[in-house]
């Protein structure tokens, strides 16, 4: 079935280009550069953006800095701030979203909404006096002398800001709706088709553009910067600033070293995306050493490194009986250390802090670590993690004091395939996400020598996820600004 919105939408534009007369005529010819209805589906014009997607600020000056350096001329150009002094964008869009608490990234948005400014190479002195749009409307003319307090770069920003947390903002909350009328569950008409804002963002978007076409803009560039789906445990390296980082739970976390992901990973399972894709995500604390490195602080305190937490050695007798030399320890800064959250102290009781492979007397091969087992499942996973690794026998009884934590399984980012079905999924929290053609696959960076393949029935056993989303659609050209005289 189609998206329902789809089709309202469609319907009310091919009614547009019949009438074809007067003002509709001229609204026709904006309402041709709309992207294919297929591009229209997720859109949701009752709930374009999220209030935090407008009002918290969630990306740092230098991921600013590094996303408007890997598109257009922003990134290197210098304006007059309103202080008088010549500054960079960042800097610019930086105050601005501080002193208004407003996402750096709604404001990139609107500003290539608006005049494509963040990604053209080489914009006019027009495009930068009336970057947002703020003041103009359809009919009126960017000459007008009532508007000339608002013409330059970062006053538009200043006032666009000013206009969404000052202005529309507080009239929704003391008012119940802005200047315009626009509140969340007050029903109104846009361009012929009904809409009901479910938030106070986006009845602030219609307040500020009160059309579908570009709201539905707006949306597009916001989900093809700031909605790339990269699955969980994804490791990626920017393809300008060929960073490697790791993915999880909307951070991403730098290596240090080529060496550092080697200690996890295969490195030729890092696939490469664009610097800017990744200025969606917050950046977490670095990842700095291998896995299971040890480390010293310092005041002489000697951890290990497991994963993303640092593990407290108790004592030297114990440092010792786990086999660890001190030869091998790093000694390193407290701003080193605190990279790593605090994990479990290792003590005289913690057996196989590093991992090893086990079997039982029964002949079955499980993976032990600190108080845990996983039972390797076939010889696919045991070629993929413990390639060399020689298991050692132990004891029923020393098995019975681990925990059972189940099955071994796949890690995050794996690619693989059954052997009797061509279709090929992505592994991201012990669930198998689709991948729903080999365009998408190889839009996302993903190399076919890394799809394993492994028997049906171990693929079987794995449920289902969510199919890998490419969110990177095209956008349509801006049209004629929209915030209306009426709004100042």
């Amino acid at each position: 079935m189609k998206h329902p919105f789809v089709m309202r939408l469609f319907l009310v534009f091919l009614a547009f280009l019949i009438l074809g007369t007067g003002p509709l005529n001229a609204l026709a010819a904006e309402v041709a550069v709309i992207p294919p209805e297929d591009m229209v589906q997720g859109f949701n014009p009752d709930a374009i953006l999220s209030d935090h997607d407008i009002f918290r600020v969630e990306m740092s000056y230098e991921d600013l800095k590094l996303f408007l350096a890997s598109h257009g001329a922003l990134g290197h150009i210098l304006m007059k701030d309103i202080d008088g002094f010549m500054k960079s964008p960042a800097d610019i869009i930086w105050r601005i979203a501080n002193s208004y608490q407003i996402n750096p990234k709604y404001l990139l948005a609107l500003l290539q909404k608006e005049q494509s400014l963040v990604d053209d190479p080489n914009p006019s002195q027009r495009q930068l006096d009336w970057a947002t749009g703020f003041a103009v409307c359809d009919s009126c003319s960017k000459d007008d002398p009532r508007i000339q307090a608002y013409k330059g770069f970062s006053n538009q920003l200043e006032y666009a800001a000013k206009q969404h947390r000052e202005r529309y903002l507080q009239q929704i909350l003391v008012g119940g709706t802005t200047i315009s009328g626009y509140a969340p569950g007050i029903l109104k008409t846009i361009d012929g088709i009904p809409v009901t804002p479910q938030n106070n963002a986006t009845a602030m978007l219609y307040t500020y553009t009160p059309h579908i076409h570009g709201n539905l803009n707006l949306w597009h560039i916001w989900q093809r910067w700031f909605s790339v789906d990269l699955p969980e445990g994804s490791v990626v390296r920017g393809k300008t600033s060929k960073d490697i980082y790791l993915i999880r739970f909307g951070t991403k976390r730098r290596f240090h070293s080529i060496a550092v992901v080697a200690s996890i990973m295969d490195p030729d399972k890092i696939f490469d995306v664009e610097d800017s894709q990744l200025g969606s995500y917050t950046t977490g604390k670095q990842i700095a050493f291998p896995n299971y490195s040890l480390i010293k602080t310092p005041d002489g305190a000697i951890y290990l490194i497991t994963s993303d937490k640092k593990r407290h050695i108790s004592s030297m007798a114990v440092f010792r009986a786990l086999g660890f030399l001190e030869d091998d320890v790093i000694d390193v800064s407290y701003d080193d250390a605190t990279q790593y959250d605090d994990g479990a102290d290792i003590t005289s009781t913690t057996q196989f802090p590093t991992g090893i492979l086990a079997q039982d007397p029964k002949g079955t091969i499980w993976y032990l670590e600190d108080g845990f087992k996983q039972r390797i499942p076939n010889q696919a996973v045991l070629s993929l993690y413990f390639k060399g690794w020689t298991p050692k026998k132990l004891p029923q009884a020393q098995f019975d004091e681990f925990s059972d934590k189940g099955v071994y399984t796949l890690r995050d980012g794996e690619l693989i395939r059954a052997t009797t079905a061509p279709d090929v999924y992505v592994v991201e929290q012990g669930t198998l996400r689709p991948i729903l053609s080999g365009e998408v696959f190889e839009a996302m960076g993903w190399k076919w020598r890394n799809v394993i393949t492994l028997a049906d029935d171990f693929v079987d056993g794995y449920p289902k996820g969510l199919p890998i989303n490419l969110t990177q659609a095209p956008v349509a050209t801006p049209q004629t600004t929209l915030a209306t005289q009426s709004d100042l």
